[in-house]
């Protein structure tokens, strides 16, 4: 959900790569920036709205939209009303789900009787995955390296069939870490001494450091996300998508304690969502480059039907959405990984985006 809104902040930055300290932008701070959609899948179905910020704002302190009712409307100009219970984060009733066939769109009218709307998009099926599948890949001339810049490159095959015209593929990956919160010590008057985290399960009993409960924070699942929007026009393709490369996983021993997990996601989507993730593509890609195309406003597929001058960023998107999962092993790795680093922590404070459930799949 935070893609769309790196998107917007990404565009005003990448007009000056060079030289940032000099960096002048217009940030159309204050303006509303939207994430979110309807899908083939069950609801509810989430739209998130805050305020832009400038470019050294911090995105977790962006202020959300406050004060608007926001509805999603069918062809039929039935009215599904989305309720804000959490600020900026507007989520339709449990009853409502999308239906094949039919068109959707956004609107909004906020607290300043400005009214935005998103164009109409029908919700069209979409075809399985074919596969998804991957090849190991040694990218340095140090065979003897133990643990080098090699990894595992993934490939999908996608036939499409269906009145769909543009495709989105993303993917995200699970791998799990393990940690030693039980062996965390503290330091005082010069003297370090044991200090099990509390949900280690271990105890300082008698002077000695005893397990009275099973630990709950030694074992956790990191989740990554796609860091660049993959897009395709199908009447390029021909419908037909073979070995297209949708994600590079390192092969390096936090990854793969012993497993990792890849869902490669397929989503139909408009020509005006293609174009958005289009273009947010290429002004990424080319800000690492002398030659860089000139930057726009990357605005999105809404509009303020009531004041033209009004600006809002975004995507309100109508997609069907197919997944394909895979396990990579750590044996498929043709050389042996150093030993992982004993961390005397709570897993869950290792690094972003890491839990103590266990995935369903896993």
């Amino acid at each position: 959900m935070k893609n769309l809104i790196l998107g917007f902040i990404f565009f005003i930055m990448v007009g000056s790569c060079i030289d940032p300290i000099k960096l002048k932008v217009n940030s159309q701070e204050g303006a509303i920036v939207v994430d979110g959609g309807i899908t083939n899948t069950d609801g509810p179905y989430v739209v998130n709205l805050f305020r832009s910020v400038g470019v050294y704002s911090d995105l977790e302190d962006r202020p959300a939209v406050t004060g608007a009712f926001v509805y999603i409307i069918d062809n039929e100009g039935i009215k599904h009303r989305l309720k804000d219970d959490e600020p900026g984060i507007f989520v339709s009733e449990p009853g409502f789900k999308s239906e094949y066939g039919k068109s959707y769109y956004l609107r909004i009218e906020a607290f300043d009787g400005k009214i935005y709307e998103s164009k109409p998009d029908v919700l069209r099926p979409i075809d399985d995955l074919d596969s998804v599948y991957f090849e190991f890949e040694d990218k340095v001339d140090e065979p003897n390296s133990l643990e080098n810049n090699a990894g595992f490159n993934v490939y999908l095959d996608a036939t499409i069939k269906k009145d769909v015209d543009y495709v989105r593929w993303n993917w995200n990956g699970t791998y799990e870490v393990l940690t030693f919160p039980e062996n965390h010590t503290a330091k005082s008057m010069g003297v370090v001494f044991p200090d099990p985290r509390p949900c280690s399960g271990y105890q300082i009993v008698g002077g000695e450091l005893k397990e009275t409960s099973p630990c709950t924070c030694c074992s956790c699942w990191v989740s990554q996300y796609s860091r660049s929007p993959e897009v395709g026009d199908m009447d390029f393709y021909g419908g037909k998508v073979s070995r297209y490369k949708i994600a590079y996983i390192p092969a390096t021993r936090n990854l793969f304690l012993n497993k990792y997990h890849v869902q490669v996601q397929q989503s139909s989507i408009s020509k005006e969502v293609y174009d958005y993730w289009k273009l947010v593509k290429v002004q990424k890609e080319g800000g690492s480059s002398l030659f860089q195309p000139t930057s726009a406003k990357i605005k999105g597929n809404l509009q303020c039907i009531n004041d033209p001058t009004a600006e809002i960023f975004g995507l309100f998107t109508v997609s069907s959405i197919k997944t394909r999962s895979i396990f990579i092993q750590r044996s498929d790795i043709p050389y042996d990984l150093l030993p992982t680093q004993e961390y005397p922590e709570d897993c869950r404070a290792l690094t972003k985006n890491s839990s103590n459930v266990k995935p369903d799949f896993w």
